[in-house]
């Protein structure tokens, strides 16, 4: 077991949790301007809405890190534990939630980039998903997020009472879950490095 939060980092990403929430309650309204592509305006991503990428790419890192054939014959459910870290970390950030401004927005971010990050990863390598994960919020807003307004689909954007972004991201996190249960589709072993 020691072995295994060691190689999935997960103080690393309890640290990044928390660091996630110190920046959504100090900097409550920061933004990084990220050029329009659609809009021919500057529209701005939150950066509360873009540090919880933070948690979930150490989680992928971890998972990244993880020799598959030793993982495979483990006498511990490797997979099982990956899942109960991962809820465990959207878990924290609900109920931070009831102190942090917009804590169920982020909640949200952190269980839709991680389903998101998941699905990627079923289908490639954890090198990819992490890539495409991180540049998702960036194409998300250059995309969906002009005029102020985001639109309909661009979940990551939507403040915390937005029921239709929150089932978005829950159906991610579910579907990423349920994925990362089963062996990847590329066969077991992560490609040579």
């Amino acid at each position: 077991m020691i072995w295994w939060l060691r190689i999935r980092a997960a103080p690393a990403v309890l640290g990044a949790l928390l660091l996630t929430l110190f920046v959504a309650v100090l900097v409550p309204h920061s933004e990084v301007p990220i050029p329009s592509v659609v809009g021919g305006l500057t529209s701005g991503l939150p950066l509360r809405y873009l540090v919880p990428l933070l948690p979930v790419l150490l989680l992928l890192h971890g998972q990244g890190q993880a020799d598959w054939e030793t993982e495979r014959v483990a006498a511990r459910a490797v997979r099982t534990l990956d899942v109960v870290l991962s809820l465990l970390v959207v878990g924290i950030t609900l109920l931070a939630a009831l102190v942090v401004p917009d804590g169920v927005a982020i909640a949200r971010n952190i269980a839709g980039y991680l389903g998101f990050a998941c699905i990627v990863r079923w289908f490639s390598t954890a090198r990819l998903a992490t890539a495409l994960t991180a540049f998702m919020p960036f194409l998300v807003v250059s995309v969906g997020g002009h005029g102020g307004t985001p639109a309909w689909w661009a979940w990551p954007l939507h403040d915390g009472n937005k029921p239709a972004a929150a089932c978005a991201a829950t159906l991610l996190f579910i579907g990423g879950l349920a994925l990362s249960l089963r062996p990847p589709l590329r066969g077991d072993r992560e490609p040579d490095e």
